[in-house]
């Protein structure tokens, strides 16, 4: 089977994380694989690495614009019209334009669409209504163009089918090669960190997340609880790994509450995860979420999870669980990370149980089998 995956962006995030291990383990099942994405280096680096070709295309961008979405279809038209592949699966909502490429190809391969997560059609995505009902046509009126989709939680499943954005669609989870992941022990992880930093780190409580510095991860959330935080817990630091938009804006308020010392962004980190049992406590504190793939690499890391109960999070680690709190409600959060503080131990042997539903093996295998389907059909 040949089989081509678009995404966005070629920089180091969940998404990229996910087509680059579907893309190995696709291609060590015996399919001829590639990739196409635009600007960054992470992803391109690793599939060189692992012998994957790969395409760049530079009409393919993050922010939406017209002129580039036009550029965006005839570029993809023209690399279909010259290979012929069995399957293209896009990811991220800036591709799915691309499904109009394919359909103006005599020979059609099939398609697939994964939702990795609603972005403006989340519930919890704050952006005027007008915006909301443009961005339902735009995915209504592709997916027709589509043969099957994909959601990444049932969660996002069942809130897309009570909107009727649904087309021959089905829930694959995500997941991850827990016997590939090089973890890096706790102390030499924490003495990496406080190199890098320049702050002695080894007697403090080390709250931490990876993620993109957007909107979407809400960090300002803990910025602003960060001194409710230092009452509970008077040796607490947090470490955000990651880059994004929101960066500046991110510091400007860190220094205003004059919480610097306490409160680092250390930036991009390739390989983020191996870094992780550096942290005490995992937060994410996201406004909407997909299945997030770095609550995967927390749960493999055996780190405790506070997490806010919005898009799959709770299929991670369970539906009422104590690792989840509402949605900026800093008291759920407060108590929360008490609970967590004070039984560390009971939280980590449960989330162990629910590897074996989060193994990539698993994931692929359900990939596999839905092209395999849409191709005999």
């Amino acid at each position: 089977m040949k089989i081509l995956l678009v995404i966005t962006k070629s920089e180091i995030g969940g998404a990229q994380v996910f087509v680059l291990n579907l893309a190995n383990s696709l291609k060590n099942l015996g399919n001829d694989v590639e990739v196409v994405a635009g600007d960054g280096n992470y992803l391109f680096e690793e599939l060189e690495k692992k012998g994957i070709k790969y395409h760049y295309l530079n009409s393919l961008k993050r922010n939406f614009n017209i002129p580039k979405a036009l550029y965006f279809i005839y570029d993809l038209y023209r690399l279909l019209k010259k290979n012929s592949y069995d399957i293209v699966h896009l990811n991220s909502t800036n591709t799915l334009i691309g499904s109009i490429s394919i359909k103006l190809l005599a020979n059609r391969p099939r398609t697939v669409f994964t939702f990795h997560g609603l972005s403006i059609l989340d519930k919890n995505y704050h952006v005027n209504s007008l915006l909301k009902q443009i961005t339902k046509l735009y995915y209504k009126t592709l997916l027709k163009l589509i043969d099957g989709s994909v959601f990444v939680s049932q969660y996002n499943y069942d809130e897309m089918k009570e909107e009727g954005i649904i087309k021959n669609a089905k829930v694959i989870i995500n997941g991850l090669d827990y016997d590939d992941m090089k973890f890096y022990k706790s102390s030499d992880a924490r003495n990496y960190f406080s190199d890098r930093t320049g702050f002695n780190l080894n007697e403090s409580y080390l709250i931490g997340s990876t993620g993109r510095l957007s909107y979407q991860k809400n960090y300002e959330f803990l910025v602003d609880n960060f001194k409710l935080i230092k009452e509970k817990i008077s040796n607490a630091k947090i470490i955000i790994i990651g880059d994004g938009p929101d960066r500046e804006k991110l510091n400007e308020l860190i220094t205003k509450k004059n919480i610097a010392g306490d409160f680092i962004l250390v930036g991009a980190i390739k390989d983020s995860y191996r870094y992780i049992k550096a942290f005490d406590l995992f937060v994410l504190p996201s406004r909407y979420e997909g299945l997030s793939i770095s609550l995967i690499e927390a749960i493999f890391a055996e780190i405790p999870i506070l997490a806010t109960d919005v898009g799959g999070n709770f299929e991670i680690v369970g539906a009422g669980s104590d690792q989840l709190f509402s949605l900026n409600d800093s008291e759920d959060f407060l108590y929360k990370m008490m609970k967590i503080r004070n039984d560390s131990g009971f939280y980590i042997k449960s989330n162990c149980k629910t590897r074996e539903q989060l193994s990539l093996n698993k994931m692929t295998e359900s990939y596999y089998n839905f092209y395999k389907t849409l191709i005999e059909s």
